[in-house]
């Protein structure tokens, strides 16, 4: 005991002799060890980047198993895994890499960057540093090592938000959490290093920064903020970002500026919905069938006199699955502005016949939920936005949410064109759209959804009936959302020009993804990242 004192004594002596204790003494990194980690990462955990860098939360202490600094070094620097070790190489050709390699002394040595990517931990490589610590086995590790451990996870701490301190023995306390990256459930070492001894040293040095060793979601904040941060990055987003984890908001942020001020974009913003608005049109409809008003059934023909031509069998549910046989009015191309429902009817009416029977086929038309708008009108008796807000909006709490059918309300964040323009929307239709807000406004649907306050358990059950099967991600379409039936999730998107938004909802978790965004880009893949933070490898695509 007085031994391993002293030899705590002396390191602290040397550490605050010495500004910086660690050196850098890096590994042969070469394009090709870079390649070969980029193929771990997605054959591993089936994601596709083109750099190893990542977000640290963990930190994973280790020992080389290997008694000489020397040795230990020079097997880390070998780029190639070695043929001996089988299992390793069977999941991929790269070497071991981790971030630091601590001497028995106590020398710290950084061996790649903190945020990159090493293997060392199955499973967990894409979020945890690594500290291999020079001993043969637990007992051959020293008090100096366990200071120079705890120098490095509070240097990290500062640095990264570090979550979670764990031993290479423990890693596998984190399988079946959003951490947890290995798709093959074979691939798994025991693993017994650095020793009870050396952890519980460890910890109790750094006790005041409260790492814990269970999975506890803290991370998650950190994650969600950096995923939308590096698709922003890549150029890839431009708008709000709200998350909801457990019915609370854990992700809230704007990215990028809105191109008409150059001002940077704020949370408080307004963007127009486009197609997201489609179920809050299907819950004004839902809001009449739970109040015995109209039914799903109902034959829609009665109400359109002069689309009998192309209404004959169809019902409420066609339209709101989009399974009507209806052509979309924007087929005819794209109208003048100041567009409105009447002129929209009009161009409806000149559709000669259906283009399939009622029911038979899905086929994605802005003219069904124009109709559903106009029939909104004819049974309620009020126009269709004052009957969304007193039915809809109000209940949900959607404050800021307006109606653009009156160009003197307040202002709507511009979109950014492919070819640098700017672009408002500039139509005074509602039903498949016409409704712009915040991302608080969509946030504020979808727990209100979430929790009853628009439509019962069983009349919301009634509207996710998968109905359509589509080629979205989802797979499904129901009476108003995209569905996916196998996990539960539902939700829409919206694109017109460079307007897009996704409001995707996981009742199951109490979840919540609403994105909105002001260029042209693809949101799937930031909400299926974003997805990956939340439920790990349950959102992985088969």
């Amino acid at each position: 005991m007085r031994v391993a004192c002293a030899l705590t004594v002396l390191w602290a002596v040397v550490l605050g002799c010495r500004s910086d204790p660690i050196r850098d003494r890096p590994i042969s990194f070469s394009a090709w060890r870079r390649e070969q980690m980029l193929d771990y990462v997605r054959n591993h955990y089936r994601i596709e980047q083109d750099s190893l860098e990542m977000l640290p939360v963990m930190v994973v202490a280790h020992y080389t198993a290997m008694d000489s600094f020397d040795v230990s070094f020079e097997y880390m620097n070998r780029e190639e895994m070695e043929t001996g070790r089988s299992l390793l190489r069977k999941a991929g050709n790269a070497n071991i890499a981790v971030h630091f390699l601590v001497d028995k002394d106590g020398s710290i040595f950084r061996l790649m960057p903190e945020n990159q990517i090493g293997r060392h931990t199955i499973g967990l490589n894409r979020h945890a540093v690594g500290i291999e610590n020079v001993g043969l086995d637990a007992n051959s590790l020293t008090m100096a090592q366990v200071e120079a451990n705890a120098y490095i996870v509070r240097r990290l701490a500062k640095k990264f938000p570090i979550r979670y301190l764990i031993g290479h023995s423990e890693y596998r306390r984190f399988e079946n959490t959003p951490l947890w990256d290995e798709i093959d459930p074979k691939y798994r070492t025991e693993k017994y290093d650095p020793g009870e001894w050396f952890m519980a040293a460890l910890r109790a040095r750094v006790a005041d920064l409260n790492l814990a060793l269970e999975y506890n979601r803290s991370e998650i904040p950190d994650r969600l903020h950096y995923t939308v941060t590096k698709a922003a990055e890549r150029g890839t987003f431009s708008g709000v970002a709200l998350v909801i984890d457990n019915g609370s908001v854990v992700l809230r942020a704007a990215w990028g500026k809105n191109p008409e001020t150059g001002k940077p974009l704020s949370p408080e913003d307004r963007f127009y919905f486009a197609s997201a608005a489609k179920p809050v049109t299907a819950l004004a409809v839902g809001r009449l069938v739970a109040t015995g008003k109209i039914a799903y059934g109902t034959l829609v023909a009665q109400y359109f006199p002069e689309l009998r031509h192309l209404l004959q069998g169809v019902r409420v549910e066609h339209l709101l699955s989009h399974s009507s046989g209806l052509a979309d009015y924007y087929g005819a191309g794209l109208p003048e502005p100041g567009f409105t429902n009447a002129d929209a009817m009009k161009r409806i009416a000149e559709q000669k016949k259906p283009l399939f029977a009622p029911g038979s086929r899905f086929h994605y038309a802005n003219s069904n939920y124009l109709l559903l708008a106009e029939l909104v009108v004819k049974i309620s008796g009020k126009t269709f936005e004052d009957f969304v807000r007193q039915e809809i909006l109000q209940r949900a709490g959607m404050r800021n949410a307006i109606f653009l059918t009156e160009p003197s309300l307040s202002p709507v964040v511009a979109a950014k064109e492919q070819r640098g323009g700017i672009y408002r929307y500039p139509y005074r239709t509602v039903g498949p759209g016409g409704l712009a807000g915040s991302a608080d406004d969509l946030a504020a649907l979808d727990l209100a959804v979430m929790d009853g306050k628009l439509l019962s358990a069983q009349d919301l059950s009634t509207m996710l009936k998968p109905q359509q099967r589509t080629q979205k991600q989802f797979g499904s379409y129901g009476l108003g959302w995209y569905i996916d039936p196998n996990r539960g999730i539902f939700g829409h998107d919206g694109r017109f020009h460079c307007y897009r938004s996704v409001n995707w909802l996981y009742p199951k978790k109490r979840q919540a993804i609403v994105l909105l965004a002001n260029q042209c880009i693809e949101l799937d893949p930031l909400v299926h990242s974003l997805d990956r933070v939340l439920n790990g490898l349950e959102a992985v695509r088969r």
